[in-house]
């Protein structure tokens, strides 16, 4: 019911490189959503250039960092704003992403200069571009300006300099079998969390109910330009920012009277239903938890656009048919709303036959400014023995795949817990 951010001691288990037993020698650079660098047989520097900084940039050794921050500076990811923006800024955004593409190469062929066995590099910059560069809606106003069709190849540009900068670390591994990989793709952003908290208003409470009146703080907040709201909040101490948004999004909330409520997310919907003996304040009793679940879920896929008829939700899972019974399984949604897949940005309002019309507060256009989003499919190359050209892989490869796909090519173990599988050889050819 209020923001945190995550520390280490969220994360049960450490990456599956850092207990590789053996004579396996690692060197990794900026893989996503790691916190810290712990001692292990190689060199690691995260937190770079990640899209989302969790924590400052670390090294192992630490020594890495200075010798990196001296030799090339610090990368600039900016923070990203809420909201669509200008023509120009989204250009200037283009060009940092560039800029720490190519040095980023730079960084991991310095990196990659020890003695190695397994080398991980991520290209970070083409998470952000994917969400702010993909078409013009994230883009403010109607008209793109003097710099619209230079926006148009933003993100291609993107993508040329990535495509070279791999080339680089190719050529500087002839004999290394070599895997480029996405663990997701991007497309058109489909998220409709915007209205998700009305829609469940309604489903809950029927046709006529409005949304809590925001509290005071949101109120003053929202009498401020977006502008200068961005201005002020990036320039804040994060501790206060985090404090600062749990007051702006559950001010106002009257959690005696609130049966369920939205997580914030920005692809899928998450709900949660406040559980007696399980939330701070929880008023549902556990055994009215199925039939309430069945009730909104029913409830959401009602909606649809105003104007082409088409339905905003594909599906409604519950928590336990998505994932295994675990030590912190209630710490996940007890809903996961799956939208369709397409663009959101066409709804200027929405309709249910049950829960009636609810307008948009931002007609055709989504609020934050992402026009990309995430899609479920990602990709995999492979060059090496055993792989000749033109094979193609198992099309039912997962992501989970991956490291024990990586530990069996080098014939090593790890002592992490893996549920993946390795992918098996080429079995079918073009």
């Amino acid at each position: 019911m209020e923001y945190a951010r995550p520390s280490p001691d969220w994360i049960s288990a450490a990456p599956f490189w850092r207990s590789i037993d053996g004579d396996v020698r690692t060197v990794v650079y900026d893989v996503p959503m790691v916190l810290g660098c712990d001692p292990f047989r190689g060199a690691e520097l995260s937190g770079w250039a990640s899209h989302d900084r969790l924590g400052p940039a670390a090294s192992h050794p630490p020594e890495l960092l200075s010798e990196i921050q001296s030799r090339f500076g610090d990368l600039e990811m900016p923070h990203e704003s809420y909201g669509p923006s200008s023509t120009e800024e989204l250009i200037q955004l283009r060009d940092i992403l560039l800029h720490n593409t190519r040095t980023s190469a730079e960084v991991a062929l310095r990196v990659l200069e020890q003695p190695w066995d397994l080398g991980i590099v991520v290209f970070s910059a083409l998470h952000r571009g994917g969400h702010r560069l993909f078409d013009r809606s994230s883009i403010e106003g109607e008209n793109p300006g003097a710099h619209g069709s230079e926006f148009d190849g933003a993100l291609r540009d993107l993508y040329v300099a990535c495509d070279q900068a791999v080339g680089r670390l190719v050529d500087a591994a002839p004999d290394a079998t070599v895997i480029v990989f996405s663990l997701h793709g991007m497309m058109a952003n489909t998220c409709r969390v915007d209205l998700l908290d009305e829609m469940l208003a309604r489903v809950l409470r029927g046709p006529e109910a409005d949304l809590p009146r925001p509290g005071a703080f949101r109120r003053l907040g929202e009498a401020i330009p977006l502008g200068w709201r961005r201005y002020l909040t990036a320039r804040i101490p994060t501790r206060f920012r985090d404090r600062l948004m749990t007051l702006w999004t559950e001010g106002g909330t009257d959690w005696t009277k609130t049966e369920a409520f939205t997580l914030r997310a920005d692809l899928g919907g998450y709900i949660r239903i406040n559980l007696a003996g399980r939330e701070a304040h929880g008023i549902v009793p556990r055994e009215g938890l199925d039939e309430l679940c069945e009730r909104i879920a029913e409830g959401l896929i009602s909606f649809r656009d105003a104007t082409t008829g088409e339905p905003l939700v594909e599906q409604v899972h519950r928590r336990d048919d998505l994932f295994e019974d675990g030590p912190c399984s209630d710490l996940l949604p007890d809903l996961v709303v799956r939208w369709k897949d397409s663009s959101a940005r066409i709804h200027e309002a929405i309709v249910s036959d049950r829960f009636g019309r609810i307008e948009r507060a931002t007609p055709g256009r989504i609020p934050n400014g992402r026009s990309g989003n995430h899609r479920g499919e990602g990709l995999i190359l492979v060059r090496g023995e055993g792989f000749p050209a033109g094979a193609r892989l198992d099309n039912r490869a997962h992501i989970l795949d991956l490291a024990p796909t990586v530990l069996a090519l080098l014939n090593a173990k790890t002592t992490a817990p893996l549920s993946g599988r390795p992918i098996p050889l080429p079995v079918e050819t073009r």
